[in-house]
């Protein structure tokens, strides 16, 4: 009996020391920093993460505001623009960041310059980052795979819009894990990252896809005219990239005609017309689903037969029958002398459109008074006109060239960077032909494509005729370009003043 006793107690010491280490690991996974829950204000979660990571917390800095225009007035009494600091106190490692305007306790972007930003301290960013995060800017930070691993994942779950990694050469040829599928930034900057042709490949490659990204800088960086090629080939099929910065990249006239084909026109290679055909099948199995399904004898299940006598009709029949009957009097009632088919002429309605018209903007003008009106009015004034492009694989103005299929080229492209490179009379060549297909083509649809090339700084002659042509059709296609008064109008201007 008394070994069974000591058994039994043995036992139920040694169930207490487990149940009292799983209580233990709870705790110490209640107090991990994954488990904290975010409270809305940025220096309160960043500290707790940091105390929780057990690491020292970088400084946390608001980061300065743009100095007050020179026209205001001038304040009275001291000075308040400056601040005296410790000389060590700008070289501390610090975090700058922006308040969020709606939510002052959050923020909505933080900047990061010259310091090494190791892994650890990326975790703790990206727990203690807030909804409203939409900028992030990490210049020279010596950020590794590693750490491009963690931001990836940072920006997966949250709708970071600006992206700036520049001076970080490390992790040149892994850029592209940033543009993943359900990818929201607008605008990356990789500048100075020693991204060579090799690096560009996969980088180029995720543009083929991408549907958010419109401002893309590659700025001094040594993609050559390979890199070049590469970027050329995923700007095919991309409809979404608008501004493109190539300066510094040594490109010569081969990488500068690569660019200038795919604003042209393209030919399908076989595996964009495989896909071509897929999309379209699958566009009209998705129309056959919608249509409602028909009868053997062709008229549809939710609808009523009609009789001979009594046939459907489109709506422009019933209102006015070619045979005699109300419809033909009511006609006649319409018709008067000095009319055309019995419609009052333009010249008769203008006034009472006009009134019309007039009438719905005052209504419209009664729901939305004063400054708020106004407000609203000049917004919508201001408001951009959106181009929607469709998928270049389903464009309507396809043609047929010696048994091949041809398609429009990338127009939404619409500033280009070209400067500091190589460029020769070649690539201006390539160019002008270019910019020329686009004004006699392009244009004619509505949709003008690239507005602003720049090229300083290359080898070509200046004084060569395709560049000054080229300079005059850029000239005319910028969208700031003011037409120059005609003499006639100079000269009536000069009188009347």
């Amino acid at each position: 009996m008394a070994k069974k006793k000591e058994k039994a107690a043995a036992k139920e010491e040694t169930v207490q020391a487990i149940e009292g280490e799983l209580e233990d690991e709870e705790v110490a996974d209640d107090n991990s920093p994954e488990a904290y829950t975010l409270t809305g204000d940025y220096r309160t979660d960043y500290n707790e993460i940091c105390k929780r990571s057990e690491m020292e917390p970088i400084l946390l800095r608001q980061r300065a505001q743009n100095p007050a225009s020179l026209g205001t007035d001038a304040v009275e009494g001291a000075p308040t623009t400056y601040t005296t600091k410790d000389k060590y106190e700008y070289l501390r490692p610090c975090i700058e960041v922006e308040q969020d305007d709606e939510n002052k306790d959050s923020i909505k972007s933080f900047y990061v310059k010259g310091w090494k930003v190791s892994p650890s301290i990326l975790t703790v960013l990206n727990l203690a980052a807030p909804q409203t995060l939409t900028t992030i800017s990490l210049w020279r930070c010596g950020l590794d795979r590693e750490a491009l691993h963690i931001i990836a994942n940072m920006l997966s779950k949250l709708a970071v819009r600006n992206v700036s990694l520049d001076g970080n050469p490390e992790c040149a040829g892994h850029f592209h894990l940033l543009l993943t599928e359900d990818c929201t930034i607008s605008s990356l900057s990789l500048r100075s990252n020693k991204i060579s042709c090799s690096d560009i490949t996969p980088l180029a490659a995720a543009l083929t896809s991408n549907k958010s990204l419109t401002n893309l800088s590659l700025h001094n960086n040594c993609i050559e005219d390979e890199g070049a090629q590469q970027i050329a080939r995923g700007l095919r099929m991309n409809r979404t990239l608008l501004t493109l910065n190539l300066s510094g990249n040594k490109i010569t006239d081969v990488g500068t005609k690569a660019l200038s084909d795919i604003l042209t026109s393209l030919t399908l290679t076989h595996e964009e017309i495989v896909a071509r055909r897929k999309l379209i099948s699958e566009n009209k199995s998705s129309l056959v689903t919608d249509e409602p399904p028909t009868t053997p004898g062709g008229r549809a299940k939710d609808r009523p037969g009609s009789n001979s006598r009594t046939g459907s009709h489109t709506a422009l029949d019933k209102k006015g029958k070619g045979a005699s009957g109300k419809g033909n009097k009511k006609q006649d009632k319409m018709e008067k002398p000095g009319t055309k088919d019995g419609r009052k002429s333009d010249m008769g309605n203008k006034g009472k459109d006009d009134k019309r018209k007039g009438g719905g903007d005052a209504k419209k003008g009664n729901i939305k008074k004063g400054t708020a009106g106004k407000k609203y009015q000049e917004e919508k004034e201001q408001e951009p006109e959106v181009v929607e492009f469709s998928n270049p694989l389903l464009e309507a103005n396809m043609s047929e060239k010696e048994g091949k299929i041809v398609v429009p080229g990338n127009y939404a492209l619409t500033c280009l960077n070209l400067n500091n490179n190589s460029i020769n009379d070649n690539g201006i060549t390539s160019l002008y032909k270019a910019i020329h297909f686009q004004e006699n083509s392009t244009m004619k649809r509505g949709i003008k494509g690239l507005l602003r090339l720049t090229l300083r700084n290359n080898k070509f002659d200046a004084e060569s005729r395709h560049y000054n042509e080229l300079v005059d059709m850029m000239t005319r296609r910028d969208p700031f370009y003011e037409q120059p008064l005609i003499e006639e109008d100079q000269s009536n201007i000069t009188a009347q003043t």
